[in-house]
């Protein structure tokens, strides 16, 4: 039962993962298109101070409540389990909350950390990259809390909410973008 079980998040997670990889390649090839080099750049400004960021709101958290969630779960104490993922979504609110902020406000300060000499900005303005990494950062509010729902789930053995949301963040990625 157990192994049935694994195999099949396992497939679920896997055919998720195929499939949202496929979905971003038929992101990138007409999103390079439609903005060009300069958006292109754009976006990769965006890109690298958020995908730091993320990971230090993050900081490993979903994946420890994922453990102790099945630990607490194979001992039979739920409630232990939902105090956890509770109590997990205050400190993923709090952590997203400091990183949006300080990305927020100190988008011109890293604007200037990543751009070393304007020819790199390929037709940008400052402006547009602050503008950018500010975008962005609303991000920050959302993604942390979803990665303490999705260890919660994982803790459950359940990887099917997993890999609906991360199908679905593709899809709410491409229709924004």
């Amino acid at each position: 039962m157990a192994e049935t079980k694994l195999v099949r998040g396992t497939m679920l997670l896997t055919t998720a993962t195929f499939l949202s990889r496929l979905l971003g390649l038929f992101f990138v090839i007409p999103f390079t298109a439609i903005v060009g080099q300069a958006g292109n750049a754009l976006y990769g400004f965006g890109f690298i101070p958020y995908t730091v960021l993320l990971s230090l709101a993050t900081l490993g958290v979903p994946m420890a409540v994922s453990k102790f969630v099945s630990k607490y779960q194979a001992l039979g104490d739920y409630e232990t389990g939902y105090r956890l993922l509770k109590s997990g979504l205050f400190f993923m609110l709090i952590n997203g909350i400091i990183a949006f902020s300080v990305l927020f406000f100190s988008a011109p300060l890293v604007s200037n950390w990543i751009i070393s000499d304007p020819s790199e900005l390929h037709g940008n303005t400052m402006e547009d990259v602050v503008f950018t990494i500010r975008m962005v950062s609303v991000a920050l509010f959302v993604v942390p809390m979803m990665s303490i729902m999705r260890g919660y789930f994982q803790g459950h053995q359940s990887m099917g909410p997993t890999s609906v949301s991360q199908v679905i963040e593709q899809i709410v990625r491409i229709v924004l973008s």
